[in-house]
């Protein structure tokens, strides 16, 4: 008797896939003094952590007196709870200007590839 025609995955090679075709797992950012914070590529955070995200937007939209603040602070939790240090996270959160913030936000949130560049082949 034949098996019937089926495809198995496996973990392990769905995330080195991943981790080829993005280049990094994290983005790592520099501070004063040759600090050095890592956030998690928004790729590879838990179910957990993109529902609580999820939450807090959800939220803030069904509250119609609730400001844009409301998203911004769910999203530096976010970001505090994707580094890899929390102290020196707060640190940064204490001197982060909204620019800074944004372009983090856009690296982390970002698949991992250079602008123009794309992990399908061109060949």
């Amino acid at each position: 008797m034949s098996q019937p025609n089926r495809k198995r995955l496996r973990l392990e090679t769905l995330r080195t896939q991943r981790l080829e075709a993005a280049g990094s797992k994290y983005v790592e950012l520099e501070m004063d003094d040759e600090k050095v914070i890592k956030f998690t590529r928004q790729n590879w955070w838990p179910l957990a952590l993109v529902k609580k995200l999820q939450q807090v937007q959800n939220d803030a939209t069904k509250d119609t007196e609730a400001s844009g603040f409301d998203t911004l602070d769910g999203m530096v939790a976010v970001l505090r709870e994707v580094s890899d240090d929390k102290e020196l996270f707060d640190e940064l959160h204490a001197q982060m200007t909204v620019g800074d913030f944004q372009d983090i936000l856009k690296e982390v949130m970002g698949d991992g590839l250079p602008e123009g560049e794309s992990s399908s082949s061109s060949n």
